[in-house]
């Protein structure tokens, strides 16, 4: 345990009272640390800490990638900006060497800076100088990873940069007329109108899964996949977590959620997705992005997951979570437009370019009305279109309410898009009312949440879906009259395949919400417990391992 004794030597305690050190000794937890290890990693609760013995890195995650900032050295204290901003850590810091450090929460440190006046003084020093710091880096832009040159309007450089944005990576952007583009990293090579999958393993960011068999594969990385990969990881399976595209999934093109539990001021979907991803990984989860799985094979305890490229993954249990996406706008030119003024979704990369210009909006759920507010922080006029007759019907009355006192937001009800007009880009729309009139605007941009989908045509004969090809599990299963070849019925999360798993939007009568979807993906790992249980007990021979991966 800590005492006096260890830390009147130090100067943040020199000429300190004492009885106050020896009550901070007696209320501190005393943690030893190996080289290599985190004492507090970046988001985690404020507590403040004090290094008795050793030296320790400060490291800030940039662009996807772990920064070490500068070190702490013996006698040093830190975490106190965190409290004082009421704030998780703004970085996490790791042992360099072996170290000893005192913890203890804010009710001991704000009772120190109360009671001891010269402690208040040297913590109070030193949180003078560290908020210049923060300020620094608040003014000081991340280093900028690549250099992204070319044409707005072309839909292979809008996915490029929207990629880079959804996985946190610093970019520049610079504007240049043609179809192709140019990629230029910082050490000074290029890539030559590279896809996203070349791109993302110049960056390290699309890796070949660490081993050929796991405890479980999870398909998708939206909140109920990431949820599942987060929980799975924590409670020590093997988890391999693979995405088509990037973290985040339908919710990570929203601009912002504002009730989701937790967040007050709100976060944007790339925000949460970010943390969720870090937070998977912490605990050991692998992580796949740009990489689609194709077909799934293989019996209960030894499933096969092949992926686009031919590579097999073999899981004993499989996490479902493909998530949705909006249906396509059917009416005339759209399809001429997708990605060049016409997105299915709002990410935050569009959002500075319509800047001064009039924006529409196509739907009445929560993602447009996120979306529209978004934008009106931009646009000069967003107008929302919808077919129905209330905006209230389908979207969160919070919502609504925000967008009737929007001075520059309107929304035309019972009407609908007809035709989407331009050259190069999309410059105007055609919008129908019920009424029988119609009129033809001009718009920087059309952005589109209409219905959906779920992504699960590859599972078509394999998993019983209903018609809308949403995914059936536990009583729904049998109620279908889908072929269930076991004498206990499946749980409440799992498909007609045993041992295989379904959770989020993609999953039938699921809420459809960020936190349902959350719930669902942690809620699966408990069955997976179970279900592998059942499999080592009933037939240990089929449990495969990662040196047995099957034939």
């Amino acid at each position: 345990m800590v005492s006096a004794t260890d830390l009147l030597t130090l100067p943040l305690f020199e000429g300190c009272d004492p009885a106050h050190v020896d009550f901070f000794a007696r209320h501190s937890a005393d943690l030893h640390v190996v080289a290599g290890e985190w004492i507090v990693r970046e988001d985690e609760g404020a507590r403040f800490y004090v290094l008795i013995s050793g030296t320790a890195a400060i490291v800030k995650t940039i662009g996807a990638r772990p920064v070490e900032l500068g070190e702490y050295e013996l006698g040093d204290g830190f975490g106190e900006i965190p409290l004082l901003m009421g704030s998780g850590m703004l970085a996490g810091v790791r042992a360099v060497t072996d170290v000893r450090v005192a913890r203890v929460d804010g009710t001991v440190f704000w009772r120190m800076m109360h009671d001891d006046e010269r402690f208040a003084e040297t913590v109070s020093n030193n949180m003078g100088r560290r908020v210049a710091l923060v300020r620094h880096l608040a003014i000081e832009r991340p280093s900028t990873v690549c250099n992204v040159l070319g044409d707005s309007r072309s839909p292979s450089c809008y996915q490029l940069r929207d990629f880079l944005s959804r996985m946190h990576v610093p970019f520049d952007w610079d504007e240049r007329d043609g179809p192709e583009c140019d990629v230029i990293f910082s050490e000074g090579t290029s890539l030559h109108s590279p896809a996203i999958r070349e791109l993302a393993e110049r960056l390290g960011l699309s890796a070949v899964p660490e081993h050929s068999c796991y405890d479980i594969a999870i398909v998708g990385a939206g909140p109920a996949g990431l949820a599942a990969a987060v929980y799975a990881a924590s409670e020590g399976l093997d988890a391999l977590l693979v995405d088509r595209y990037a973290p985040g999934g339908q919710a990570g093109t929203s601009s912002r959620i504002e009730n989701y539990l937790g967040f007050p001021a709100g976060i944007s979907g790339e925000d949460l997705a970010d943390r969720a991803l870090r937070q998977a990984q912490r605990f050991g989860a692998d992580i796949v992005v740009v990489r689609e799985v194709c077909r799934l094979e293989g019996d209960a305890g030894e499933r096969h997951l092949v992926l686009e490229d031919g590579q097999t993954i073999y899981a004993r249990a499989v996490v479902l979570a493909p998530g949705i996406e909006y249906r396509s706008l059917t009416a005339e030119g759209c399809s001429d437009f997708v990605n060049r003024g016409l997105y299915y979704g709002a990410s935050q990369t569009e959002a500075a370019g319509v800047a001064g210009k009039n924006v529409h909006i196509v739907g009445g759920g929560n993602s447009a009305g996120q979306a529209a507010l978004n934008f009106a922080g931009y646009a000069e006029n967003v107008t929302i279109v919808i077919r129905g007759t209330d905006l209230g019907k389908s979207m969160s009355s919070y919502l609504v309410d925000r967008i009737r006192t929007s001075a520059n937001i309107r929304v035309l009800t019972s009407s609908e898009i007809t035709a989407a007009h331009g050259d190069q880009r999309l410059e105007r729309i055609t919008i129908a009312n019920n009424d029988g009139t119609s009129e033809t605007v001009d718009t920087a941009g059309l952005f589109v949440f209409i219905g959906a989908v779920p992504r699960t045509d590859w599972l078509e004969g394999v998993v019983a879906r209903d018609k809308m090809g949403y995914l059936l599990t536990g009583p729904d299963v049998l109620q279908s009259g889908a072929p269930w070849p076991l004498e206990r019925h499946p749980y409440f999360l799992e498909t007609s395949q045993p041992g295989v798993f379904a959770a989020g939007d993609a999953r039938l009568d699921s809420l459809k919400r960020v936190a349902s979807s959350v719930g669902e993906g942690s809620s699966t790992i408990s069955m997976v417990h179970e279900f592998l249980a059942s499999v080592a007990e009933n037939d240990p021979a089929r449990r495969i391992t990662k040196e047995h991966v099957g034939t």
